[in-house]
């Protein structure tokens, strides 16, 4: 994939509410951790408010929000929804067509869907999977999560589709590390191995925490970083 496609593609309106502002027009991100990140991001058109000057950078994320977020720094593009094929979205949904391109391109962990099940049926002499199960697309995002998305769409984009052969990181010093769920820990590796996440100040990765929507912005700055 190009990099100027990807870009392009990044640069779509990534955040879930609709009012764009420009950095200097947040009121308070000013002396935030994440102040100069946003910056960049709101700049580039990639982040937006929840009003004309307000970004809430500790306000949390959903999981849906997280993953339009996602797809869009990594130019992965939304399908056409499909009812029936996109987990527990509906068509009056907002992300209704992001859901449809991450559940077609299997970028959603099973872990993350409640009741998870496949069915393959057959059309036009092809087969595919159809996928069954709940997303909770509108629950609040937790860190070790967001990593996962991450991951799994970083493998997407560079044809890597199975943990094995990826490279990752066994200097993983979060104190807490012990704390990340078994099924997510190799993603939390993978994703810190990458340079994707980050721990907090006190030396915590906090992988059961909600995320934040400063803390979300940190990370897609990071993938357009390293893409």
């Amino acid at each position: 994939m190009k990099f100027k496609s990807i870009l392009a593609a990044a640069l779509i309106i990534i955040a879930a509410l609709p009012t764009a502002a420009t950095a200097a027009e947040f009121e308070d991100t000013k002396g935030h951790w994440a102040e100069a990140i946003i910056d960049r991001l709101a700049e580039l058109k990639i982040v937006n408010g929840v009003s004309e000057n307000m970004f809430d950078p500790d306000g949390t994320i959903t999981r849906a929000e997280f993953l339009r977020m996602t797809m869009g720094a990594f130019g992965i593009e939304p399908e056409p929804y499909r009812a029936g094929e996109s987990l527990d979205t509906s068509s009056t949904d907002w992300f209704r067509d992001y859901m449809q391109g991450a559940v077609d391109r299997c970028l959603i962990p099973s872990q993350m869907i409640d009741d998870y099940d496949a069915v393959i049926v057959y059309t036009d002499g092809k087969s595919r999977a159809i996928f069954h199960g709940t997303f909770n697309p509108n629950k609040p995002i937790t860190r070790e999560e967001m990593a996962a998305i991450t991951q799994t769409a970083y493998q997407y984009w560079t044809n890597v589709y199975t943990m094995q052969g990826t490279d990752y990181s066994d200097n993983v010093d979060f104190i807490d590390l012990g704390s990340v769920s078994t099924w997510a820990l190799p993603y939390v590796r993978l994703a810190y191995a990458q340079g994707f996440i980050n721990g907090m100040d006190d030396g915590r990765y906090r992988p059961l925490a909600t995320a934040t929507r400063a803390q979300a912005a940190a990370v897609i700055n990071n993938v357009l970083n390293k893409i």
